[in-house]
């Protein structure tokens, strides 16, 4: 899977249980996501979904929340075959490329098209911070609104959609963000 699929995967997740400012970063193979916005419950969502087979319920026993969660990529292609299930029995909402899920996949598309090997992501209701390593151990980063990276997504869906491919080296350059007439 690329980071794009990881990261809109890890969105619907924190969506579902509405997590507005988190920070998640790369730990190997894992995404560990942190905030201080999240809830018990929302943590015991994220953790339910982590781990469908413990059924339990959120507690007042449970006051010292870890305010993290851990994605290994097990639980990411089983997060994403249940949702790949539910998409194909609902048709896409036109405000759905504006979720979090579809920011975050955006963002994906981009660190993957960057060749990224490691990030750290900040995201605010603001903005969003992105910290990244080459695979050569150079280091960089970007900050994002939530309109640039819709610009992102757009074209990434043009792109995907096979139809033209853009250069997409300089996701910063005038794009064409949407399909020709033909």
């Amino acid at each position: 899977m690329t980071y794009a699929k990881y990261l809109r995967v890890i969105g619907q997740s924190l969506e579902v249980a509405k997590v507005p400012v988190f920070e998640l970063e790369t730990d190997g193979p894992n995404y560990v996501v942190k905030s201080d916005s999240l809830t018990k419950t929302g943590e015991w969502i994220l953790r339910h979904a982590l781990s469908p087979n413990v059924i339990s319920e959120p507690t007042a026993r449970q006051s010292t929340v870890s305010r993290s969660v851990r994605f290994s990529p097990a639980d990411i292609s089983r997060l994403d075959d249940q949702a790949q299930k539910q998409r194909r029995n609902n048709s896409p909402s036109p405000e759905a490329y504006g979720r979090l899920s579809q920011l975050l996949r955006a963002l994906g598309d981009h660190l993957d098209r960057t060749k990224v090997s490691a990030f750290h992501i900040s995201w605010t209701s603001d903005s969003v911070s992105v910290d990244f390593q080459w695979p050569d151990g150079q280091s960089d980063s970007r900050r994002f609104t939530a309109e640039k990276l819709q610009q992102l997504g757009s074209s990434s869906r043009f792109q995907r959609s096979g139809r033209t491919r853009l250069d997409s080296r300089l996701p910063s350059s005038p794009k064409q963000t949407g399909p020709r007439n033909r």
